[in-house]
């Protein structure tokens, strides 16, 4: 069995240098990494990369370096099994969707939705249940167990779900404006996303799925947004979200993030970490920052 990754693996899922990670890893502490019994290397857990990655998302967002590394040790979630006062067995089921969506029944996945929603905070819901709930539903459609109108039905009830949570949420802070790239329609996720910044105060306007180039301009003139988050959920949202990303920061936007799958590839945009609630806590205190 694996002892775990080694410094460069690390370095480069992260996207930093292994002298930057040394350093982070002793003047802060933000990882602890183990060390190779007839080696001596160090190794790293998954764990330690999300952190690395959330660390490197405050610090590109304008944190200072000991701060940043305050906030992503705090933030680490422990094990979603290990939360109390959940449903393991509602929580848990990574196939309920697509059950649902077999039978076309309406009642019986809205009842669903609420039942999981009830179950569990907002954000834990989606990260434990929606999210790896939606991969297979995904997988189910490309082996042809899911027919793609039973796809978009699971879709269309999910983020008619998800539209009121996020309705039910008001916030007075700063406006972050969430929306996708041209051409991009893969958008529960970053509705999602959007529960997370209202549920941390910030007064989101989701733009929705597929904006235009010249919608993304005229809004940044005409507004003068001063955070934008866009995403790159598919390989191909990469090109169109740093056309985006360009135009937007052409026109004045101090911060563009750039969420998703793909984020990390997206040049012009900081990147962030793909758990939604990390992602939400480095917009939340780039916004307090400002």
């Amino acid at each position: 069995m694996s002892e775990g990754l080694r410094i460069g693996d690390v370095a480069r899922l992260v996207g930093i240098s292994t002298t930057t990670l040394r350093a982070w890893e002793q003047r802060y502490q933000v990882v602890t990494p183990t060390r190779s019994a007839q080696s001596g290397y160090r190794h790293y857990a998954e764990a330690d990369v999300e952190r690395l990655r959330h660390m490197r998302a405050l610090v590109q967002s304008g944190i200072a370096p000991s701060r940043a590394a305050t906030i992503a040790r705090s933030t680490l979630r422990p094990p979603s099994d290990s939360l109390p006062g959940t449903a393991p067995s509602l929580l848990d089921d990574r196939s309920a969707l697509v059950h649902a969506g077999v039978y076309y029944d309406g009642p019986q996945l809205q009842a669903l939705l609420d039942a999981v929603f009830d179950a569990a905070d907002p954000e834990e819901a989606i990260e434990r249940w929606l999210l790896p709930n939606l991969v297979e539903v995904g997988t189910a459609w490309e082996h042809g167990r899911l027919s793609e109108v039973a796809e978009h039905f699971v879709a269309a009830a999910v983020m008619r779900k998800l539209g009121s949570l996020f309705d039910s949420l008001t916030a007075t802070g700063r406006r972050v404006v969430v929306g996708l790239p041209p051409h991009g329609r893969h958008e529960i996720s970053a509705l999602a996303f959007s529960i997370c910044l209202r549920r941390r105060g910030l007064d989101v306007l989701y733009a929705g799925a597929d904006v235009p180039l010249t919608s993304w301009r005229h809004f940044a003139a005409d507004w003068a947004p001063q955070t934008v988050v866009l995403t790159a959920t598919m390989a191909e949202d990469v090109p169109p979200a740093e056309e985006t990303a360009a135009a937007l920061t052409e026109q004045g936007v101090p911060k563009v993030f750039v969420g998703g799958q793909h984020a990390e590839s997206v040049r012009g945009a900081i990147a962030l970490p793909e758990s939604l609630p990390l992602a939400a806590d480095v917009v939340a205190r780039a916004t307090e920052k400002r």
